[in-house]
C-alpha cells in the first residue's frame, strides 16, 4: 500500500528542481515565438533520438549491459545522446536503475507507486535528497566495461547546454522552445511513465514478485520500454518486445547495429520466455 511521503525544503536537491522547473516554464514561451514547422520536425527528431540514448545507452547499454559497443568513439556517441535528455550523468541513472531492481517495489524502491504514490514514482523521488547521490560499489564495473566514463561522465551536463545552443542558432527562440524545450519535456516524461505507469497500468504475463506491467502505448512511446513486465522477469535480454507485435523500436536499431557489425554480445531473451506467446 502506498504512503504519502513528506518532504521538507531541506529534503530537496534544488539544483535540479530548479532548472527542472525552468525547462517545463519555457515550454510557455511558444505563446510569444509562435509555432513554425522546422522547430517541430527538429524537436520530434530530437525526441526520439534522445529516447534512443535513453534506452539503448542509460539503459540496455549501461545499466544492464545487454550488448555492448566495441568502438569507444560510438559509445561515446551514445553518451552523449543519453546525457543530452539532462537526465544526469550516466553512473547516477545506472546505479539508481540497478538498485530498483534489487529492490523493485520493495521497501528502499525510491520510484515505486506501491511503497509511496504514483506521482512521486514519477517524478518526485529524484528531486529528493535521497536520490542525490548513487552508490559507487553499485557500478565498480564500469571501470572495465567503459573506462571513458571516468574522463567524460563528470560533463554530463555539457550535452544538454550543447543541444541548447544547436537549436538557439538553428531556429532562433522558436528552436529554445520547441525544439529544445519541448522536446526535452517529452523525453522526461515519457521515460518516468516507465516507473510509474508501468506499474499501475497494463498486462503482467510473467510472475516477477512486483507489479511491472506491459503497455503496449508506453512501449510505443518509450521505443520499447513498454514492455516492462518482460524487462523485469529477464533483465539481461537486450530484447524487451519478445514478438513481432510487441513493437520494441530500440531492439530493431540494435539489431541492425548487430548486423553492421557495430553492436556486440547481444543477450537475447531465453528459449522459454518466447516459448511463452507460442
Amino acid at each position: 500500500m502506498s504512503t504519502a511521503v513528506r518532504v521538507r525544503a531541506s529534503d530537496i536537491s534544488w539544483n535540479f528542481l530548479i532548472p527542472f522547473c525552468l525547462v517545463h516554464l519555457l515550454c510557455l514561451g511558444v505563446f510569444w515565438t509562435g509555432v513554425s514547422l522546422a522547430p517541430v520536425l527538429a524537436g520530434i527528431a530530437l525526441y526520439f533520438l534522445r529516447i534512443f540514448g535513453i534506452t539503448a545507452g542509460y539503459h540496455r547499454l549501461y545499466s544492464h549491459r545487454s550488448y555492448h559497443i566495441p568502438s569507444m568513439a560510438l559509445r561515446c556517441v551514445m553518451w552523449f545522446l543519453a546525457t543530452a535528455s539532462a537526465q544526469r550523468t550516466v553512473s547516477w541513472w545506472a546505479a539508481h536503475h540497478r538498485h530498483h531492481h534489487r529492490r523493485s517495489d520493495q521497501e528502499g524502491d525510491l520510484h515505486s507507486p506501491v511503497q509511496t504514490s504514483l506521482l512521486w514514482s514519477h517524478v518526485g523521488w529524484q528531486y529528493h535528497s535521497n536520490a542525490a547521490a548513487h552508490d559507487e560499489k553499485a557500478i565498480l564495473d564500469f571501470k572495465r566495461t567503459f573506462p571513458e566514463l571516468s574522463v567524460i561522465d563528470r560533463f554530463a551536463w555539457v550535452s544538454p547546454l550543447a543541444l541548447v545552443a544547436f537549436c538557439s542558432l538553428m531556429w532562433g527562440w522558436q528552436g529554445l522552445v520547441i525544439a529544445f524545450a519541448w522536446s526535452t519535456v517529452a523525453c522526461w516524461h515519457a521515460t518516468f511513465t516507465i516507473n510509474s505507469l508501468c506499474h499501475v497500468w497494463g498486462s503482467q504475463p510473467f510472475e516477477t514478485g512486483d507489479t511491472s506491467r506491459n503497455n503496449f502505448f508506453l512501449a510505443l512511446l518509450v521505443m520499447g520500454e513498454g514492455w516492462h513486465n518482460n524487462h523485469h522477469a529477464f533483465q539481461a535480454s537486450c530484447r524487451q518486445g519478445h514478438t513481432w507485435w510487441q513493437i520494441d523500436l530500440t531492439w530493431e536499431v540494435l539489431r541492425l547495429g548487430q548486423a553492421l557489425g557495430l553492436v556486440t554480445r547481444v543477450k537475447h531473451p531465453p528459449a522459454k520466455a518466447m516459448a511463452h506467446w507460442g
